[in-house]
């Protein structure tokens, strides 16, 4: 009975250190695709490249914005406002739309999202006005 426990101990011992060679960590599966020391070099020089470029258009830039800035800030406000009306109309319009299709489900009768809710709150105010009406009723006899 012992050597069969030791038997099957040594046999998950084994399975776990083989799953452990097999199994890759993130940092091996990155290292394995990232680019050699070549590589290295091109990406560092093509950011470079990229930082100094940026740099040097916002240095010749910067004077024709300053320039243009009477036309340019009023015409960035007109289209921010254009475009938040208009994203405003079509999500409006969007709501809409659903909200009759909600609507017209419901009065087929094929139970839409949300339907139970509203059964519930009709068949409550349906018993509280029930009450009201027994407790008037009880109310007027007394008077």
């Amino acid at each position: 009975m012992a050597s069969q426990y030791n038997k099957a101990r040594e046999t998950a011992r084994e399975t776990g250190e083989q799953a452990r060679e097999k199994a890759e960590t993130l940092f091996q599966r990155i290292k394995k695709h990232a680019p050699g020391p070549l590589g290295w070099v091109a990406l560092l020089a093509v950011g470079g490249i990229l930082a100094t470029g940026t740099v040097i258009t916002l240095i010749v830039l910067t004077p024709v914005f300053i320039f243009f800035s009477p036309i340019l800030v009023p015409l960035g406000i007109i289209l921010f406002l254009c475009t938040a009306g208009f994203l405003t109309a079509v999500g409006s319009a969007i709501g809409t739309v659903m909200a009759i299709s909600w609507i017209y489900r419901y009065f087929k009768g094929k139970h839409p999202p949300g339907a139970e809710k509203i059964e519930y709150a009709m068949t409550r105010i349906h018993d509280t006005a029930e009450q009201v009406k027994h407790k008037a009723r009880d109310l007027g006899g007394q008077a």
